[in-house]
């Protein structure tokens, strides 16, 4: 094989895997503003207020007490304990374990979106774009949609899914 030819292979394969590697923000009580550039994002700890802008890949919110604002993400997925989030637009949403609040539009893309809502005492207050499935397991959850209407499953204990 040419030299120059398995050297730009070579570069090629590791700027693909420097792309690859997500934007992690650990601590407690941190403050920031972050520019997603695509990128997939881990946000772990304690209490960290943190503003995402632009383009998001897949956004992880795991920790206690976080507050979360974002544009746009592929997928957002909650977990942990009393998170505020706040997004303008996602394809797609996990939420577990407890007290978490989730404000978005939820975007179809080829397939339909998928929210998936399990644990116990979460809010969610949701605008559907496009076709979305909603599953909603759990204890005492709130969800409040508006926009198209999501195919919903609903199962557990003292479980509200409302139309605003």
């Amino acid at each position: 094989m040419n030299k120059t030819l398995m050297a730009g292979l070579l570069l090629a394969g590791t700027a693909t895997l420097a792309q690859a590697e997500p934007l992690n923000i650990e601590g407690i009580g941190l403050s920031r503003d972050v520019s997603c550039k695509s990128q997939d994002v881990n946000i772990t700890g304690n209490a960290n207020v943190i503003h995402l802008t632009g383009e998001c890949g897949a956004v992880l919110v795991y920790g206690s007490e976080h507050k979360v604002t974002l544009d746009t993400a592929k997928s957002l997925t909650v977990s942990g304990a009393e998170h505020k989030v706040i997004a303008e637009r996602v394809n797609a949403l996990s939420v577990d374990t407890s007290n978490n609040q989730v404000r978005t539009a939820i975007t179809a893309g080829e397939q339909p979106a998928v929210v998936t809502v399990e644990g116990a005492e979460h809010e969610l207050d949701l605008q559907f774009e496009g076709q979305a499935k909603l599953n909603v397991t759990g204890v005492s959850q709130q969800v409040r949609w508006s926009g198209d209407e999501p195919e919903v499953q609903l199962g557990g204990i003292d479980n509200k899914v409302e139309r605003k």
